[in-house]
């Protein structure tokens, strides 16, 4: 079963305007939380950094305002509003907000 909240129902929405940045945070919506998917909103203020880190499954993210710099496996990734990038399970990978920025993380997860 998968609980999709926060999101309006019949009306058209922007990711985007679903949740603000907060001054030296890293703020997250959980939009869905399912068996096999989750769905957040993470919004960074600048100078923030999300370590590096490894999912069981496959993440696929949507920059939604702003440039995030990732660092996957050791490769620089720079992605600016509107680009997406799947990040392979397993893979190490690391980002840090040089200016504010939110993106959607779309968590693929095993179902062991």
């Amino acid at each position: 079963m998968t609980a999709i909240q926060r999101l309006p129902e019949r009306t058209p929405f922007n990711y985007a305007d679903l949740t603000d940045y907060r001054e030296g945070q890293i703020t997250s919506l959980a939009l869905i939380r399912s068996k096999g998917v989750n769905m957040t909103i993470l919004a960074f203020d600048s100078e923030q950094l999300l370590p590096t880190h490894q999912t069981p499954g496959p993440a696929l993210i949507q920059i939604l305002d702003g440039t995030a710099y990732f660092t996957v496996g050791n490769e620089e990734v720079i992605l600016p509003q509107g680009k997406s990038l799947l990040i392979p399970a397993g893979v190490p990978h690391s980002v840090i907000a040089r200016e504010r920025f939110k993106m959607l993380v779309t968590s693929i997860l095993p179902l062991d």
